[in-house]
């Protein structure tokens, strides 16, 4: 009988233990299992090594999904598409929560994303850590810095372009670095540097070093002369007084200004040029009664002038007329 009761207390133990991992299933899983999710899908133009299906999906760092395919796009899309010509893109698709995507809460529309595509939604693959393992990361970027990557046909799903991430950035920059150095041609580059070298080398070697070294001596002789006398000028006596002589001139200038007899010489001077500008004024005057005098004086002047200038050419011309002798007189009959 007791064998029976403590049988029966097992059973009991167990269904109640069982009924309580359901429950603590149902509290935790149920809610995550009737929660709306919605597919994400995005393309990259390069490798994906280290990102597997399960991997977080995060916006600026709070987990939004999972990563649920990764294909290529050829296999979805430009079915009618020559394979050769088709975009071979790397398809990841995930799950996620659009309550967390989304400000209102529901599933983001075309238009709605868009926007955030347009301000700089991207999504790239970043390293997880040390471990080598990549995951999604949505966050806003600019997008004059990161243009969506072109593609001709219409996504099934809801589609955020792709950015390059980190690591593939640092790769492609590192990739750029080993092509730029393996376009240049180090033995040139060697060569020539031989030949600057061996050049230097030559010039140095013809150099006058020993006329250099007297010359620089020579100048540096000279310039410690210069120094000499500019320490002398600069304590010269005179030099040291100049500041009080400039003081002592400051103060009798302005002594001279403030005194008295400046004024009365400054309104002497102001009463002579007063004087002097009347007495301009009264020749002007005089000089405006006898203007017409003036005019008929310089003209009779001009004339003179004229008259001699004629008289001087007839006398070159015939010298008789100042060197002869004067006619006799004409005797005139008497009636």
């Amino acid at each position: 009988m007791s064998s029976r009761s403590s049988y029966f207390r097992l059973g009991l133990f167990m269904v109640g233990a069982l009924l309580a991992g359901v429950a603590i299933l149902v509290v935790l899983g149920v809610g995550s299992m009737f929660r709306p999710k919605v597919v994400l899908e995005t393309y990259f133009d390069g490798s994906v090594q280290g990102l597997d299906v399960g991997a977080p999906v995060k916006l600026r760092g709070v987990s939004i999904g999972e990563v649920s395919y990764i294909g290529f796009t050829r296999g979805r899309y430009q079915q009618d598409v020559l394979p050769v010509e088709r975009r071979q893109y790397v398809l990841v698709e995930a799950v996620i929560r659009p309550d967390r995507l989304s400000a209102a809460g529901g599933t983001p529309g075309p238009e709605v994303l868009d926007t955030m595509v347009s301000r700089g939604l991207r999504v790239r693959m970043t390293a997880q850590g040390v471990t080598g393992m990549n995951f999604l990361e949505l966050d806003f970027m600019d997008p004059a810095e990161n243009p969506p990557i072109p593609i001709e046909w219409m996504p099934e799903n809801l589609y955020v372009p792709s950015a390059p991430g980190t690591v593939t950035q640092f790769i492609q920059y590192a990739d750029n670095i080993a092509r730029r150095l393996d376009r240049l041609d180090v033995e040139s580059l060697l060569e020539n540097s031989n030949r600057l070298l061996e050049t230097l080398d030559r010039s140095v070697a013809a150099l006058d070093v020993p006329r250099i070294n007297a010359d620089v001596l020579l100048l540096l002789e000279r310039l410690g002369s210069s120094l000499v006398r500019l320490d002398a000028m600069l304590s010269s006596p005179a030099l040291a007084d100049m500041p009080d002589n400039l003081g002592v001139a400051a103060a009798n200038l302005r002594a001279l200004s403030e005194s008295p007899r400046f004024d009365e010489s400054m309104n002497s001077l102001e009463r002579t040029l007063s004087r002097l500008e009347r007495t301009a004024e009264g020749v002007e005057d005089a000089v405006q009664g006898y203007e017409h005098n003036l005019s008929q004086t310089l003209d009779n002047l001009r004339a003179f002038s004229e008259q001699l200038r004629v008289l001087s050419e007839e006398a070159g011309q015939h010298p008789g007329l100042i060197w002869s002798e004067p006619p006799a007189p004409v005797e005139i009959p008497q009636p």
